[in-house]
C-alpha cells in the first residue's frame, strides 16, 4: 500500500466567521463564502476525499489479506475462480465476491472481427451474436479535413458533460 501525504487544511470560516463543517454545507452557505474560504473549502474537500480513498484502499487490503486466500481456495474447490463465496469469522458472516473482467480480442485471426466476418460470409447476421459498436476518436475527427468530416456530421452528437471548477486566487499558480 502506497503511503500518501496529506497537507492539513485550516478550518473554513463562513461569511459570519463561523467554522463551516462538511455536515453543515448548503448551497446557500457556500455561495456566501468569501473567496479565501471557497478555496479553503475546496482544499478541505479534496483532502477528505484523499483520506477516504486511502482508508478505503487500506481497509480493502486488510480484508483481502484476512479473507482472500480462503475465499479463492473455496472458489477453486468449487471449480471457479470468480463468483461469490461465504466465510465465517467468529461472529462475522463474510461474503466475498470476486468479479470477473472479460476482454475480447478485437483484431487478429482469433478476434471478434474475424469471427464476425466468418459469420457474415456464412450468410448470417453477426449482430445476432456480437454487439457491434462503431465509434470515431474525437481527437482524430477534429484533425480531419472538412471534406472528410462532412459525411460524419449527421451521425455525430455532442452532449456537454458536467462542468468542473477549480478555484485559485487571480494570478496564482496552483
Amino acid at each position: 500500500m502506497t503511503d500518501i501525504s496529506i497537507r492539513p487544511v485550516a478550518s473554513v470560516l463562513d461569511a459570519e466567521g463561523v467554522p463551516l463543517t462538511l455536515e453543515a454545507l448548503t448551497v446557500a452557505r457556500i455561495k456566501r463564502l468569501p473567496s479565501a474560504a471557497k478555496i479553503q473549502l475546496q482544499d478541505l474537500i479534496e483532502q477528505k476525499l484523499a483520506e477516504a480513498e486511502f482508508a478505503r484502499k487500506t481497509f480493502q487490503a486488510a480484508l483481502d489479506e484476512t479473507y482472500g486466500v480462503e475465499a479463492r481456495a473455496q472458489l477453486l474447490a468449487a471449480g471457479r475462480d470468480t463468483g461469490t463465496t461465504h466465510l465465517r469469522d467468529r461472529t462475522l458472516d463474510v461474503t466475498v465476491e470476486i468479479k470477473k473482467t472479460v476482454a475480447w480480442t478485437q483484431k487478429g485471426p482469433d478476434s471478434l472481427e474475424a469471427i464476425a466476418q466468418r459469420i457474415a460470409e456464412s450468410g448470417e447476421d453477426p449482430a445476432q451474436y456480437i454487439d457491434i459498436k462503431y465509434g470515431v476518436s474525437e481527437r482524430k475527427y477534429e484533425a480531419w479535413p472538412e471534406s472528410l468530416k462532412a459525411p460524419f456530421r449527421k451521425a455525430r452528437t455532442v452532449k456537454p458533460g458536467k462542468p468542473s471548477y477549480r478555484l485559485q486566487f487571480a494570478g496564482e499558480e496552483r
